[in-house]
Parts: structure tokens; sequence; C-alpha cells
């Protein structure tokens, strides 16, 4: 019986003792003042990811990497739009986290040309488009003292 209490005990204590590093959309990736006439052949559509954390003592110096598929799908219902490229900002791929909220943005890249087939009428067009982005997201801990101690030790 002692065991069992003891267990618990400890399995409280453990579960309480981690923190937890959360990432959410904060904005949706949104395609503003798309205009087919328009000269270039590129759309960029941005959107917003919110990182927190509940304990940023325990997650301080913690290194976060993105990485992004080559390519991806969005819909409307009717129509299915390819987006060529995901990406973010260079600073933004990887980080440290050093404050308790972040927001990263997220950039979409959609051919101009995709849109202006000329067999597909308006109302096909037309509407909100979603797609689901697989993100990968590498977590580092931050580095130990006793590490920090023998790299000193080795100069």
């Amino acid at each position: 019986m002692k065991k069992i209490l003891i267990l618990l005990t400890m399995c409280v204590v453990y579960s309480f003792s981690f923190s937890e590093i959360k990432i959410k959309i904060f904005e949706p990736i949104r395609f503003k003042d798309v205009n087919t006439r328009a000269f270039g052949d590129l759309i960029v559509g941005e959107g917003t990811l919110e990182i927190s954390t509940d304990k940023l003592e325990d997650d301080l110096n913690k290194k976060l990497i993105f990485k992004f598929p080559e390519t991806g799908l969005m819909t409307n219902k009717k129509r299915w739009l390819k987006i060529e490229k995901y990406m973010m900002e260079d600073s933004d791929k990887e980080f440290k986290i050093t404050q308790e909220k972040k927001h990263v943005k997220i950039y979409a890249i959609l051919r101009r040309s995709t849109l202006n087939d000329k067999g597909i009428e308006a109302e096909k067009l037309e509407g909100e488009y979603v797609g689901a982005v697989p993100i990968i997201i590498e977590q580092y801990s931050k580095p130990t003292k006793i590490l920090e101690e023998n790299k000193e030790e080795k100069k």
C-alpha cells in the first residue's frame, strides 16, 4: 500500500513539474487583393502562428526549428489550388524561446496562372479556400550547466 501511495505522489509531482509549449493558428493564411489581371505571376498569402509557453523559466532558451513541405493544396470545395511553396522569414525558422508569447508570420506562394484558366467560371473561383499544412517542429532543450562546463574544460 505504501508503494502505491509513493508511486501516486511521484506521478502527481512529476506531472506538475513539466512545462508545455503550445503552437496554434492565430490568423489563417489569407491571400489579400488578388487581381487576376495584375502583372507578375506570384501571389503571396500571409498567416500568423502563436507560440506560447506556460512556464517561461523552464522553457527559456529552448530552441525551436520549423520545417514545411515543398507544396500543398487549398480548396473552396469547388476547385483545388496548388500552393507552390510555404515559407517563413529566416529569423523565425530557427529561434530560441525568450518570451512567453511570440507571433510568427507564415507565407504561402501561389501562381497567378492557376487562377487565370479561361475555362473556369467566376463562381467556382470565389469563396474561402481552406487547407492543411503539416508543419514539422523540432524542439531542443536548453544547454545544461554540465555540458557548458565540459566545453570550457576542453578549451
